[in-house]
Formats: C-alpha cells, structure tokens, sequence
C-alpha cells in the first residue's frame, strides 16, 4: 500500500504502556552501533518505557562478513533477549539486517517469541543491481556478478553474495546460493554437502600450490581463525574484498578478450576465494542445510504481523520492489511477491508462509516515495505512520 493518511497504523489505540520490547539490526556498511540510536531513542520517546535492543555484532566493514555467521551470533543475542521477555518481543531489521533477521525467525522457528517484524527497505527478494557496490568493487556490473558471487566460494567470502539474485540465472542461483535460497524455502537440500565441499577441500589444495607461497600464507592465516574478535573479523573481511576485488577485474578482462565462458575464469576465482575461506568452519556452520523447511514456515506464520517497506526513491535496493518480496525475471520485467507462484515464495505449498500471512491480514506493505535508502531509519513520517503503530 502507498503511505497515505489512510494508512497510518493506528492500531495501538486503547492499549497502554508497558510497550513490548524492540530489537533493532542494523544494516549493510552503517557504521557503529551510534547509526541506529536515532531509531531506537525516538522509538523510547513515543512509546515511553520501551526497551530497546540495539544489535552491536558486526558492524561497519564486519557487516560483509557471510550472512550465516551473521545470523548464527546475532541469534544467540536475539533468543536471550526473547528469554528476558516471555510477553513477546518486536524486530526491526534494516536493509541487510532484514535479511538476517528473517533468517533468525525462520530459523529458529520453534524458539523465538517475535511478534512483528519490521523490514525495512530490506532486499527480501535479492539484489540485482551493482551501482551500490562499484565504489568498492568499480569491476563489478550486474551482467557479469553472477560469474563470482554464484560459486561455491564466492558465497563464502561476502555477504552481499549470499542475497544476489540474477533473474538470467536462476538454475545456478539454486545451486550456489546458501542463504537467500534456502530462507526461501526454495533449495534443494543436499544430503552430500559436506562430502562434496570434503572433496573441494583436495582441488583447493592443489590450486593453492599453484599460487605464491608469500600470497598464500599471508592470507590463509587470517582465513583461517576462529577468533570472532572484531579485529579478526574485519581483518578476514579485507583479505576478501580485495580478493573479490581481483576477481571481479579478472572477470572483466575475461569479457574484454572476448571470452564469456564463465568456466575460463571459475580456477581463477575460486583459487581467489580459497585465500579467505575457512572451509571447516564453513562445513561446520553450514548445517541449515539440515534444518526442518517446516520450521522456517512455523518461524513466520507465529508472527503477528510481517511489514514491509520500501520504495521507488530507495536508490540502493534494486529492484526497491523487493523490499516487498519481488523479484525480475529473465527479460527484467517485474514478478510482485504475489505472483511468484511456480515453486517460489508464494505458491500454493507456500514454503516461508507469506501466503498464510497475507490471507490472515497479517503482511502490511507500504511504499513510500521520496526517501532514500541511507534515510529509512532517520525519517520521522516512516516511523511515526508505518512502524510505530505496530510496536504494541
């Protein structure tokens, strides 16, 4: 729906104080913990006695740590808040944060006590759109992004890897992706993952030795840690932007030679990726793969209220319709949430429960124009008429 006066959420009205608590994430590249504090103190202010939760784990440059391990800590906080507070609790998840933590709901079905979940401006149906990372990687396009974010490394390097979705490929989104596919509910588990990733292991050593012994032990070292410190942390996310970094030139100077076969440059990138990817943790966290999809449709349909938001000014989330669940398809043309009807999000088995949610008036979407991206959580009419209502 259009954030118009008639959409004001003014469904708290006859309920008083004490407000349930709200735990805010912060999105992709924010900054400290300090980006979020406007959200949560005007929050306190409108609802006196509201206690609010600020997630403080990887934040800044840590935030482009995989999504996984992301989701895996912050859950950890999120279900001891949710054990202080047996009356319910409230979730707002910001951008990339929306994708965590749909990923904690889902995944943690059975555990959590959430009863709205805010996303805001949040890419519930992928990104395909680079414009928002060429600072970062200037060798990146949407066209070509797939060649590196679609491998089994590359999923492993970035977290903005594990919400691409190229509507062109589609068939290796399905097999590569080890996030946003499977909150979908969508993948197909493999009862041999971990043997397959066992026997990768072996290729990995063999293109390792073909690289530079003063490259290779210079990076393994910071791949290899278990130290979750915040120095760590950034240090492993650098070693893998800049290999992502050379990977996307590599891929570049593939296409400007006339050569677009994906596998002349796959050696090149996974040999790239090896240098930052700490494979047994990896095997080790990897166990969502396992998980009960019923428990990732019990995660959403426990929820009182799902609300999205977005809009067409958001300038970074591409398309902005995929804050509400849309996604293109192979001739860019847009397919709304609603319609993802042929074994996606939407169709009649409905595997995340938008549907169940939608036919209960429990999903509330609002677009919102006129507010860019880096403003969602700083902008007074998008608290005060789309999220405040629904923080009971």
């Amino acid at each position: 729906m259009t954030m118009e006066k008639s959409d004001e959420c003014n469904n708290t009205s006859g309920q008083k104080p004490p407000y349930r608590p709200v735990v805010i994430v912060h999105g992709l590249m924010t900054g400290d913990v300090s980006t979020m504090q406007h959200l949560a103190a005007r929050i306190a202010e409108l609802h006196p006695g509201t206690k609010t939760y600020v997630i403080d784990r990887f934040c800044g440059l840590a935030s482009l740590e995989p999504l996984w391990r992301q989701t895996r800590k912050l859950a950890d906080d999120l279900l001891k808040i949710c054990s202080l507070h047996p009356e319910g609790v409230h979730i707002i998840g910001y951008s990339q944060g929306g994708l965590i933590a749909r990923g904690m709901i889902e995944e943690y079905g059975t555990e959590h006590n959430v009863r709205t979940f805010v996303s805001l401006s949040s890419p519930q149906g992928g990104q395909y759109g680079a414009e928002c990372f060429t600072k970062m990687f200037p060798a990146l396009t949407a066209r070509t992004a797939y060649e590196l974010f679609y491998t089994r490394l590359g999923q492993r390097a970035l977290s903005v890897a594990n919400f691409w979705y190229d509507p062109r490929h589609r068939d290796l989104y399905l097999k590569y992706s080890v996030y946003l596919a499977v909150i979908d509910n969508v993948k197909q588990e493999s009862s041999c993952l971990h043997l397959q990733q066992n026997e990768n292991d072996n290729g990995l050593k063999t293109m390792m030795g073909n690289m530079s012994t003063a490259v290779t032990s210079s990076t393994t070292t910071v791949a290899e840690t278990n130290d979750d410190t915040q120095k760590n942390i950034e240090a492993r996310v650098a070693a893998a932007i800049a290999a992502v970094s050379a990977a996307t030139v590599k891929i570049s100077e593939s296409h400007n030679d006339n050569n677009s076969d994906a596998r002349s440059v796959t050696t090149d990138v996974d040999t790239l990726m090896a240098m930052v990817s700490a494979h047994d943790n990896y095997c080790a966290e990897n166990d969502n793969y396992n998980s009960n999809p019923n428990i990732k449709k019990l995660g959403l349909t426990r929820l009182q209220r799902l609300v999205l938001i977005g809009g067409p000014d958001d300038g970074v989330i591409s398309p902005w319709q995929s804050s509400q669940f849309a996604v293109l398809d192979s001739s860019g043309g847009l397919i709304p949430m609603r319609e993802r009807r042929q074994d996606d999000v939407y169709s009649d088995n409905d595997p995340i429960g938008l549907h169940q949610l939608d036919m209960t008036d429990r999903l509330v979407e609002y677009t919102v124009p006129g507010v860019n991206h880096h403003e969602w959580h700083h902008n007074e009419k998008v608290l005060r008429e789309c999220i405040i209502g629904w923080l009971d």
